[in-house]
């Protein structure tokens, strides 16, 4: 007996239709999705560690800076500004405002966690830390000049956070 249908009409066999596996589909669908989240996954990492490794060496430039101020080398700190800088500030005026600024001579630990770079500048943003856990959000624009990054500005928080309140309970009479 023969299985194969024929069309009644022409007399020839009917084409077979295939029918879908949605298991074979959906598993497909899946490694599919899963290569492509794979591929962002790994293209995010990609570019965030080409962004750390550009912008290590402005991190260091500002390092230096806080080390010179650390050690009292006031010229050494003021000569890692930018030509622009240096124009717009004299190194007496550098001098006093360090001298307002009292975070600075207890700077305990400097963090970024924020770079970026693009071409000749560079934007850092992060905190200082104090002795007393006091944090200070600042933001350090660099730029390049002879091959060399130079801080061309940044913006340090003025005030000191309010200190945490007391954890005693007062009785009242």
């Amino acid at each position: 007996m023969n299985r194969e249908r024929t069309d009644f009409a022409t007399g020839f066999p009917r084409p077979q239709r295939r029918t879908r596996q949605p298991r074979r589909s959906s598993g497909r669908a899946l490694g599919v999705l899963a290569a492509a989240a794979l591929i962002a996954v790994a293209t995010v990492i990609l570019l965030l560690g080409t962004s750390w490794v550009r912008s290590q060496r402005a991190v260091h430039v500002v390092e230096a800076q806080i080390e010179a101020i650390r050690a009292g080398q006031v010229e050494e700190a003021y000569e890692l500004f930018s030509r622009r800088y240096r124009r717009a500030t004299s190194l007496p005026m550098f001098r006093r405002w360090l001298r307002r600024q009292e975070g600075f001579a207890n700077l305990q630990r400097l963090q970024f966690w924020g770079r970026s770079v693009w071409g000749q500048t560079a934007l850092l943003w992060g905190r200082f830390e104090d002795e007393l856990g006091h944090r200070y959000p600042v933001r350090y624009l660099l730029v390049r000049e002879g091959g060399t990054w130079r801080i061309e500005r940044f913006q340090l928080a003025t005030e000191r956070p309010d200190p945490p309140p007391p954890s005693e309970r007062l009785i009242e009479i």
